[in-house]
């Protein structure tokens, strides 16, 4: 039995570099590929290879804040990034991706569709000009999905401002017979039905917190804990998967995937700083660690 079986061959090749190397590399972002997100990475790749036609469907990501939504997106737009055809030297982007602006405001909307194009535009062109601009160019790059990350701004605005935002939304679905993909918080939900003929093409999937309320949800945990701690540069394995180091982590997280990611950096930053082979009780003591929900409460007080 080889001494690092409990690491993937980069952690292992990182155990001789220096401390700066090992936590630098602790903190970069790493795809842990889960049950859920693997799905709807299918669901994606299902959509993406749908046929044209008059009603394209669409998909709706709902999670909390910091509870990878983000992440699955970029791993999937990350697969069709933009290229340059060697015959006719025309670009091509399959997925464009973006965020939703602020409110929503149909030339904000426009103008982040271009700058995602890296497509010149003046700021006094009208909403029509953006408008057909950001068809044409989709037309030629053959642009297949658009994503639309933190769709929820949607409702920080009027009615009206909300209805035309959908309308712009809808207009290039319809125009250019794509599929939207939309992501944000529970608001996301609400704001799609502002637009009821937009929202019945809406299919949704639900980005839930992990749990330890039963053998498989504390099953799914302990995974995802191991699939983490196994890209950790540590010369002996800390067992976090396992009680009560896999409670305490989900306690500490609030079972948001993106505040275990965090706290298991943190954790693994302090034990190489301080020339210690794994994690233990004693790191977790020594950070004195807070959860997310607690955070924001004693922030709330501090104002």
């Amino acid at each position: 039995m080889n001494r690092y079986d409990h690491l993937l061959d980069r952690a292992v090749e990182l155990l001789d570099a220096s401390k700066e190397e090992r936590i630098e590399y602790v903190n970069e972002d790493k795809w842990i590929g889960y049950p859920k997100a693997k799905q709807i990475l299918e669901r994606l790749e299902d959509l993406i290879a749908y046929p044209k036609i008059e009603r394209m469907p669409n998909l709706l990501i709902v999670g909390d804040s910091n509870n990878g939504k983000t992440q699955i997106l970029k791993r999937f737009a990350d697969r069709y990034q933009i290229t340059i055809d060697e015959e006719d030297y025309v670009n091509r982007q399959p997925v464009i991706m973006i965020s939703a602006p602020a409110k929503p405001d149909e030339n904000a909307f426009l103008i982040r569709l271009l700058e995602a194009m890296v497509v010149p535009y003046a700021k006094n062109d009208s909403l029509e000009i953006k408008r057909q601009k950001v068809i044409r160019t989709m037309r030629i790059r053959e642009t297949k999905m658009l994503i639309i990350d933190e769709i929820q701004h949607i409702i920080a605005g009027s009615y009206n401002a909300q209805k035309g935002f959908l309308n712009s939304i809808k207009d290039l679905s319809n125009t250019l017979k794509i599929p939207i993909i939309g992501a944000g918080i529970e608001d996301a939900f609400h704001a799609i039905q502002v637009d009821p003929q937009l929202a019945n093409r809406f299919q949704v999937e639900v980005l839930e917190r992990w749990k330890l309320d039963s053998r498989e949800s504390r099953k799914a945990f302990a995974q995802l804990v191991a699939s983490i701690e196994a890209r950790l540069p540590l010369e002996e394995p800390s067992f976090l998967y396992k009680k009560p180091l896999v409670q305490q982590l989900h306690y500490l997280s609030d079972g948001l995937i993106g505040e275990v990611v965090l706290i298991i950096k943190q954790l693994a930053s302090y034990a190489i700083k301080h020339d210690l082979p794994c994690i233990d009780d004693s790191v977790f003591g020594d950070l004195n660690l807070i959860p997310a929900s607690k955070r924001k409460e004693l922030l709330k007080r501090m104002r």
